[in-house]
């Protein structure tokens, strides 16, 4: 008689398995890779949704994006934000959508990387300019409230820097592996583009 396997992959090494235990064994993995593929469809079209939003939200606050562009490319700044918003809304919707899922993850990639350098940059600037500022108001309670915008704002980017590391590494998993069984890729499947296959 056949020791019940530990695991999925652990090998009965005297003998077969019984089909009823056959049959378990394969509604079990069944069931997991279902659930696999719902959670990696949820973290694909939240993933998606976030870039979509913040895409959308610098189409709505433009030239914002040009003034954020302009800290890494001093010439050129109005058509490398226009890029930034094109990666973020095209990528997203097609991250989101589960649509050339290869591509439209690459794209984030290429988004993501020079927004590593802003953070940089406010994270060398903002203790720069916080005192002229703080010099400057005259009201206590004014100034109590430009102190906790002073440490948040600081904050908010030596956080997104982790948080770019992690958004890279997500985006990244969809660069190789795709959509997954709940993307319009897999209806798609024989005009997706792979790009690191």
């Amino acid at each position: 008689m056949c020791r019940k396997p530990r695991t999925r992959f652990d090998r009965c090494l005297t003998g077969a398995y019984s089909a009823t235990e056959f049959h378990h064994d394969a509604e079990e993995s069944l069931e997991h890779s279902t659930l696999v593929g719902i959670v990696e469809a949820f973290l694909r079209v939240i993933l998606g949704w976030r870039f979509l939003i913040s895409g959308l939200s610098n189409v709505r606050r433009w030239p914002n994006p040009v003034n954020t562009a302009s800290i890494l490319f001093s010439q050129h700044a109005r058509l490398f934000g226009l890029i930034a918003t094109v990666l973020m809304v095209g990528g997203g919707l097609g991250l989101a959508a589960g649509f050339q899922t290869p591509i439209s993850s690459t794209m984030l990639v290429v988004f993501l990387v020079p927004t590593f350098s802003v953070h940089y940059y406010w994270l060398k600037v903002l203790p720069t300019m916080a005192p002229t500022v703080k010099n400057s108001i005259a009201d206590d309670k004014a100034l109590g409230y430009f102190r906790n915008f002073e440490r948040q704002a600081f904050h908010a980017h030596e956080v997104g820097i982790r948080d770019n590391l992690v958004l890279l590494a997500a985006v990244a998993y969809f660069a190789v592996r795709g959509s997954g069984a709940y993307g319009l890729d897999y209806l798609i499947s024989n005009w997706v583009v792979w790009i690191f296959r």
